[in-house]
């Protein structure tokens, strides 16, 4: 019997009639004993702002929320939905799984107090409420993130919460980007190449690599969601139409506001002629290299394998080498990333200057590619569109201030049985643009849109087909 908790009376008849009523009742009662039992003294303190009753209500919320998810932990035996990584592109975050508990993979520290860890005030607080969120309380004065807040786990205290509003750029974020700008629909300099390589002191170490190319001359669009900053096309990753959806599918609608501070998909018209070396070994493309900051970071050696075959557009598909991890982006067809070698490729780009520029110039270069190791390709930009365009969605904020999410891993189940039972969960709140990630139709349906909103926006644009990836790991490392 537990004291001030009213349990309604159900007949008998109900509990022999429906066996599922039985265990679901029993559960609970089991979940309240073990919670009202321990209710000590450092459960009630860890609402340090509450005061009567309402102390040992919050407390029993959250021992029950802690309580909860230790008993569906034991349910699943690779306990996939706290802190696992049997998907690690959906929620896995540490302790309480926010998706589990409604939140979505975005509030860290779900329902608890954050007002000492936020430092005794109400506002922005991303390293312990996550990025993007802040710390406040409800029918309380504040900062401007704290109003209009669309969802509260719970009323009682200072608590982590989905900011109303964005939360400013991290300067650490653009630090390292060059030559940032403000982007508009019409302005598109930004992220335009410079037609001037004319300090290049490139010196191959194969006379192959001096003369142009026998290879066929490719042109393709690629893609590449980024935020309101601008820059070029080089040392970065880009992406076929599949490839930047899956990846804005897996990385940033996941959190609200958006990752990264990404509002719009930017569409870039490439030229590209392998150099000799590679395509000699049967190959346009060769491996798919990672850039940090703009430093090339693998896999494997990028200047021994640039010095050998010349700075080649690499790419892959996204569920094979050197991300074989991300098996489910088959689902999603031929998901490909690209990787366009720049200048000074083997550093920051803080850390360049103009010696590193001049004997490492990259492959971009002006007019048409060659096929000579420094002029592999060129590049101009063909358009943009919004996020919101592509979605559907007319007022971000007011979507996010409505408590609305563009898609939750889980919503109440772990992620191993999200892929059994599709109907129950792997959908948005709000909006259904990204309902079922794991269904083939749906994600075709996801790239034709954002292929139709191009070719809508932009209908004298030519329709370029996508270039296969041809990439072959035995033959490029052998």
């Amino acid at each position: 019997k537990l004291p001030g908790i009213y349990l309604p009376y159900l007949p008998s008849k109900v509990f022999l009639a429906d066996v599922g009523t039985m265990r679901f009742w029993s559960i609970a009662l089991w979940l309240l004993q073990e919670a009202a039992a321990d209710l000590s003294q450092e459960s009630l303190a860890r609402d340090d702002e509450c005061m009567g009753a309402s102390c040992a209500a919050n407390a029993l919320q959250l021992q029950g929320a802690a309580l909860s998810t230790n008993w569906l932990a034991e349910e699943d035996p690779k306990n996939n939905s706290v802190g696992g990584c049997a998907d690690c592109m959906m929620s896995n975050s540490e302790g309480i799984d926010d998706a589990m508990l409604g939140a979505g993979p975005r509030i860290w520290h779900y329902a608890q107090n954050c007002w000492r860890p936020c430092g005794s005030k109400s506002g922005s607080c991303p390293h312990f409420c996550g990025p993007g969120n802040a710390c406040c309380r409800y029918r309380f004065s504040g900062p401007a993130e704290c109003m209009g807040i669309g969802f509260w786990p719970t009323l009682s205290f200072h608590t982590c919460v989905i900011s109303s509003v964005p939360p400013p750029p991290d300067a650490s974020s653009t630090a390292d980007l060059p030559n940032l700008q403000p982007a508009s629909t019409e302005d598109q300099s930004g992220l335009a190449m410079k037609d001037d390589n004319s300090k290049s002191r490139y010196m191959p170490l194969l006379r192959s690599l001096a003369l142009p190319s026998s290879a066929p001359m490719l042109e393709f669009y690629v893609y590449r969601a980024m935020s309101d900053s601008s820059y070029p096309l080089e040392n970065v990753n880009a992406a076929n139409a599949a490839g930047v959806m899956w990846y804005l599918h897996n990385e940033v609608i996941i959190f609200t506001p958006r990752k990264f501070g990404i509002t719009r998909i930017v569409r870039f018209k490439v030229q590209y002629k392998a150099p000799e070396p590679l395509f000699k070994k049967g190959m346009d493309f060769g491996v798919r290299y990672a850039f940090d900051s703009g430093k090339c970071t693998g896999p494997g050696d990028c200047e021994a394998d640039y010095n050998k075959y010349g700075y080649n557009v690499g790419c892959n598909l996204v569920y094979q080498f050197p991300t074989s991890q991300f098996a489910d982006a088959k689902y999603y067809g031929d998901p490909t990333w690209y990787s366009f070698p720049g200048p000074c490729y083997t550093k920051s780009y803080k850390e360049h200057s103009e010696k590193c520029v001049a004997e490492l110039p990259g492959g971009a270069c002006p007019g048409e590619p060659t096929g000579k190791g420094d002029c592999t390709y060129h590049y101009e930009p063909a358009g943009q569109v919004t996020v919101d365009e592509v979605v559907g969605i007319k007022d971000y904020g007011g979507f996010m201030r409505a408590g609305g999410k563009e898609y939750v891993a889980g919503l109440g189940y772990g992620q191993t049985l999200c892929r059994y039972r599709p109907w129950l969960c792997d959908k948005g709140i709000g909006i259904a643009f990204w309902n079922n990630k794991h269904s083939t139709a749906d994600n075709k349906r996801r790239v034709d849109r954002l292929l139709e909103t191009f070719q809508q926006k932009y209908p004298d644009s030519p329709v370029l087909a996508d270039v296969p990836c041809d990439f072959n790991e035995y033959h490029f490392y052998h």
